[in-house]
């Protein structure tokens, strides 16, 4: 199973069931040394960039995926997105979409 750390969209329960078909669990959790950045993805959705100050941080969720769904979760962020596997405040991995 994948753990994925989300600070947008996917935190929506109507998002969660139109992308997985379920609601997904998850616990929530902080990524040091990110913040928001000015820029958006498709003109209006929010990207996080990586700063060298790691008493910042962006709360989110982390959601644990079943086997095939961080493919879906690639489909319906897009190319204006990657994904990255980083190391949460709590000690957990887990994959982080950010501005490709």
């Amino acid at each position: 199973m994948d753990h994925l750390f989300s600070y947008g969209t996917l935190r929506d329960v109507e998002v969660q069931l139109a992308v997985f078909s379920r609601k997904l669990s998850g616990w929530p959790d902080a990524l040091p040394g990110y913040k928001r950045s000015d820029e958006k993805a498709y003109g209006s959705y929010p990207l996080v960039v990586k700063v060298g100050d790691t008493s910042q941080k962006i709360q989110g969720m982390v959601y644990t995926l079943e086997p095939g769904e961080l493919e879906k979760a690639d489909g319906y962020e897009g190319p204006e997105y990657k994904r990255i596997e980083v190391d949460l405040e709590s000690g957990k991995s887990a994959w982080l979409y950010v501005g490709a």
